[in-house]
């Protein structure tokens, strides 16, 4: 059976991810300025209503997985199916894992020194850098993809109850975790994620009856996203100015509402982005294209933008304001001309053999 065609719309939604991203990251030293600022509350909710980006991409690939692969699978794809995609982004995550292992040594304490036995601890974490806990956390659900489509396909009762499930797992591993027993590396766990995979697993199978839902439903779905992520980033300052203390459920619930609703925004806009033609949507679609390589670059731009600039001076937030739009917009735009640099390179490498 022919592959589907491309929904080229799911790059644009990779782009709003990506950018997310970025902005995490660059925003994150700006929240540790002085309580009580103006800048600290702007990017402090900047930073915390971008949280949604991480489920996103994992929404994606279940999206992205189940849509392609669900009216085709068959049995004996797995092998094949584990070959290709384990190999696709292992090697990138051991390169990339060894090059932040020396890089921020050099970065931070100007020397390096090899501990191979730590080396291969951070290569199981994920902890070699700050961002690479996420392919920890989708070579999981990669192994478990052939196991889950297998039973998905042969059972209606599983198809049709995806969505429900993966909430169930979720959070009963939360309440595990929480309540009883701590589980240890919780957050590379699949199971912290399972929502959003099988909403995406959910949604590649049912793709244009979910669109067409969610675009009928725009405006109660908008207003679920701005409630939840409202409610998410609003109990957040309340604790955070020691208003209250609010047990930690509550946020599990209002970012998991967040993350659940934000894909049946984003997939209608970045249709209508596609429907304009426009430069911008050219330029989101070449962004979402390259998100991967973003992803792994970025951070070695960001480390490097703050030790090449020097701290803006005491009483003169305006300028740390600068600095941090400034390593926003270096960290996007930087990674993103080094991932298209390495991609034409790689293509003219190919034709030339």
């Amino acid at each position: 059976m022919l592959s589907k065609p491309k929904l080229s719309e799911i790059d644009i939604v990779r782009a709003l991810a990506i950018f997310a991203v970025v902005l995490i990251h660059g925003t994150s030293g700006a929240t540790q300025l002085p309580v009580g600022t103006g800048s600290q509350a702007f990017f402090f909710m900047l930073n915390k209503a971008s949280l949604f980006t991480v489920p996103l991409f994992i929404w994606i690939s279940g999206q992205v997985l189940f849509y392609s692969y669900y009216d085709r699978w068959e049995s004996g794809m797995a092998l094949a199916f584990w070959t290709k995609r384990l190999q696709k982004i292992l090697i990138p995550y051991v390169s990339w894992s060894i090059f932040y292992y020396l890089y921020n040594q050099i970065m931070f304490h100007g020397t390096i020194q090899v501990d191979a036995l730590h080396l291969f601890k951070l290569l199981l974490s994920g902890n070699a850098s700050y961002h690479l806990y996420y392919i920890v956390i989708i070579v999981q659900f990669y192994a478990l993809f052939p196991l889950m489509i297998a039973a998905i396909k042969r059972y209606a009762w599983l198809r049709r109850g995806l969505i429900p499930l993966g909430i169930g797992i979720q959070a009963a591993s939360y309440t595990l975790h929480h309540w009883l027993v701590p589980l240890p590396e919780y957050a590379t766990l699949c199971l912290s994620y399972t929502a959003t995979f099988c909403f995406g697993a959910f949604m590649g199978i049912y793709y244009p009856a979910i669109v067409n839902w969610a675009i009928r439903y725009k405006m109660g779905i908008w207003s679920a996203v701005y409630l939840a992520g409202g409610a998410y980033v609003g109990m957040l300052l309340i604790q955070q100015y020691g208003l209250a203390m609010i047990e930690n459920t509550w946020f599990e619930l209002a970012l998991l509402v967040y993350c659940l609703t934000i894909p049946l925004v984003c997939v209608p806009w970045a249709r209508n982005q596609l429907a304009r033609g426009s430069r911008f949507s050219a330029f989101l679609s070449a962004l979402g294209a390259a998100s991967f390589g973003i992803y792994l670059v970025h951070p070695a731009i960001l480390t490097l933008w703050d030790r090449v600039t020097p701290e803006p001076a005491p009483g003169r937030i305006w300028l740390y304001d600068v600095h941090t739009a400034a390593a926003v917009l270096i960290g996007l735009l930087g990674a993103w001309l080094l991932a298209r640099g390495y991609a034409r390179a790689m293509q003219k490498g190919s034709a030339r053999r």
